[in-house]
């Protein structure tokens, strides 16, 4: 069960050759002045990124991690600068050759990874294709299969020896305080110790012989064992073909879809199944299915929850905007709780790259005439609102083309809303939808649908309260107001 079987379906593309194929770069970091030359590629399961630096010093990012990738931060550290020059191609400017690999296990806790490519044009390949390989939603949808493989690779690819992983390596990766446990398990499979140093022979630490120790460290699933024997009901040590197709209908399957969309599992598709994850030959030839069969297809990528070919948009999205869920974030810039949290122009681009599409920006006078953001009335820090829109501007639609929606809690005097205005205009560019579209069934009038998602795709959109005295009607009612009063 290769993990690239179901990779191959219609409409899954492929790893970009390139990024399989070692490539010089040098990496830094603003902390420390040494900037070694390393070699960097996307290993061939596509789980993690690797690095090794020539002194054979060798690491791992998990692509699975990977929130974002950003170009143009060059070293502030003049030496590092002065070191680039000589490197690759001196003609490009060292901002285009320089990215960054953004990994976050919450929104609030980020590490980078600095990188500088030997020319422009790799440095962007490089960068493209490998955000498009993070951020694809087969790699965001792993089966329980797939995370044991990763856990497999995991460990062969923290070896530095070519011929040996250390037992050390595998104790840290699955159990940290079941060492005994481990040592057992992986005695059970075969996977004895070839010297005193307790070192594994590479060749033998197979994927099949990993997992059959992996399925030792779990000491057999009772529950899995309960359920085959309710579906089995004989003395039978496997499924029939007949048991295999009712469990997957009545079972795994929901009956709320549509059977022409979605129809039933017949026989035919379930003896390809039953090929698949049945390792046993004789039972994979008339149709039968053992529990280790039955537990390799629970665990693997055609048992997933969802229907991971629905996670892109299928949907129709020429509907006016109001016809819509919006995914939607309140207080945005905050990384903490209302009263004393610290404020984050980072929270937006991460808060962007998960799918949000309504973000909210608290607008309040700054000093020297610079709006800033934060909440009114609080301990909170704050942060300007310069910032905040130039990080919108580079993340907007990296996730997605459709429209974005800035709500403005604006409590900004006339003079800082007017220097808003021109940031917007400035950096926003022709993103900003400033002026109606010229499309008749999209004019902003009483009595007219919104403009659909497919119009309004890549355009950013501003929802702020005008000021009374921009509004007649308001003006009215506050007359009428002191009249009474």
């Amino acid at each position: 069960m290769p993990r690239c079987d179901y990779k191959t379906k219609e409409g899954v593309p492929p790893i970009a050759k390139h990024l399989l194929e070692w490539k010089k770069m040098m990496k830094w970091d603003e902390d420390s002045i040494a900037s070694p030359a390393c070699d960097v590629r996307v290993e061939d399961d596509a789980f993690f990124v690797q690095y090794v630096t020539q002194d054979m010093e060798g690491n791992v990012i998990e692509i699975a991690q990977i929130v974002d990738i950003r170009t143009g931060k060059a070293p502030k550290d003049a030496k590092i600068v002065e070191s680039f020059k000589s490197c690759g191609e001196t003609s490009d400017p060292i901002e285009e050759r320089c990215f960054q690999i953004i990994t976050a296990d919450s929104f609030t806790n980020q590490t980078f990874y600095n990188f500088l490519a030997f020319s422009a044009k790799d440095c962007k390949r490089f960068v493209d294709d490998l955000f498009a390989l993070c951020h694809h939603f087969i790699n965001s949808n792993l089966s329980q299969m797939d995370y044991i493989r990763k856990m497999h690779k995991r460990i062969l690819l923290s070896s530095k020896d070519d011929k040996f992983v250390s037992t050390k390596d595998v104790i840290k990766a699955v159990a940290k305080d079941e060492k005994k446990k481990v040592i057992e398990a992986l005695k059970v499979a075969g996977l004895k110790p070839a010297d005193k140093k307790d070192h594994l022979p590479k060749d033998k630490f197979t994927f099949d012989a990993f997992y059959k120790f992996y399925k030792e460290m779990l000491a057999g699933r009772p529950e899995l064992e309960k359920v085959f024997n309710d579906i089995k009901g004989t003395k039978r040590n496997y499924l029939t073909l007949e048991q295999t197709v009712e469990f997957l209908n009545k079972y795994q399957r929901d009956p709320r879809l549509n059977e022409i969309l979605f129809p039933h599992h017949n026989k035919d598709g379930t003896k390809k199944l039953i090929q698949l994850y049945e390792h046993d030959k004789s039972k994979q030839k008339v149709g039968q299915l053992t529990l280790e069969g039955f537990t390799n297809y629970l665990m693997s990528p055609d048992n997933l929850p969802t229907n991971i070919y629905n996670l892109p948009v299928y949907q129709n999205m020429d509907q006016p905007l109001s016809h819509y869920f919006i995914n939607s974030s309140h207080n945005t810039y905050l990384t903490g709780h209302q009263f004393s949290g610290r404020s984050s122009v980072e929270i937006y681009r991460q808060c962007l790259l998960s799918g949000c599409r309504c973000i909210e920006l608290d607008c309040w006078d700054g000093e020297d005439n610079e709006p800033q953001i934060t909440h009114g009335f609080t301990l909170c820090s704050s942060i300007q609102f310069k910032d905040v829109i130039e990080a919108i501007n580079e993340t907007a639609f990296k996730m997605t083309p459709y429209p974005l929606i800035l709500s403005f809690e604006n409590h900004c005097t006339p003079r800082q809303q007017q220097k808003m205005a021109e940031y917007c205009i400035e950096i926003f560019g022709s993103k900003l939808l400033a002026l109606p579209l010229d499309d008749a069934k999209a004019q902003l009038k009483p009595g007219l649908m919104l403009p659909s998602p497919e119009m309004l795709k890549y355009k950013i959109l501003i929802k702020n309260k005008k000021r009374k005295e921009d509004m007649p009607d308001q003006v009215d009612k506050e007359k009428k107001k002191k009249k009474k009063k």
